[in-house]
């Protein structure tokens, strides 16, 4: 279970979150909002990656000791090299991280043909898949996915569905959150809509 207590952050004049306080109990959770109103921002914050003014995060009660071994996260507002193959950024994961290669889900996600591409010359699209599969091969405990769906072609859209069906099969304690304006998909895959 994620717990946030009493966020508080804000960029400059603008507060997005003031007292902010939410339990994730279900084990796959979607949450839904406008454009800007710091969905983003809340992954994260969650996942160590953006600084808050105060409150707490505590996952299964506790702080995070190791948040890149126990937090993946897949979104655009991370800079992956773009002058890189994505070939060579996920080789990057696999050797700093010691993941295994992750053929399965290149298969799954047909990206093999764009492995010796430049990432700043993929489309949106597969800019999208190779930011899950670095979040995916991790197979991290919390799993953290911002607007998953956004770019994918319909066939990657249901093969993602299938991974996260099985994704907490052997995570007792795990938990996946996303973030997602069309969540119709998810919750049909038993995903607890929570609005912010």
């Amino acid at each position: 279970m994620i717990e946030v207590i009493g966020l508080h952050k804000q960029f400059a004049e603008n507060v997005l979150y003031s007292g902010y306080s939410v339990q994730f109990c279900a084990p796959k959770i979607c949450i839904e909002a406008p454009n800007g109103q710091g969905k983003t921002t809340l992954l994260m914050m969650l996942a160590e990656l953006e600084t808050r003014q105060s409150g707490q995060i505590l996952f299964s009660k506790k702080a995070l000791t190791e948040p890149h071994k126990q937090v993946a996260i897949a979104s655009d507002c991370i800079a992956l090299p773009d002058f890189l193959t994505a070939k060579q950024i996920i080789n990057l994961s696999v050797n700093t991280l010691g993941c295994d290669w992750p053929t399965t889900i290149i298969d799954g996600f047909n990206f093999n043909e764009f492995l010796n591409t430049r990432f700043d010359a993929l489309s949106s699209g597969n800019q999208k898949k190779c930011q899950l599969i670095l979040a995916l091969m991790r197979d991290a405990p919390y799993l953290l996915l911002d607007e998953p769906s956004a770019a994918l072609d319909q066939a990657s859209i249901q093969y993602l569905l299938v991974l996260l069906d099985e994704y907490l099969i052997d995570k007792p304690n795990g938990q996946i959150v996303i973030t997602c304006h069309e969540p119709a998909p998810f919750i049909e895959r038993g995903f607890e809509c929570i609005p912010l």
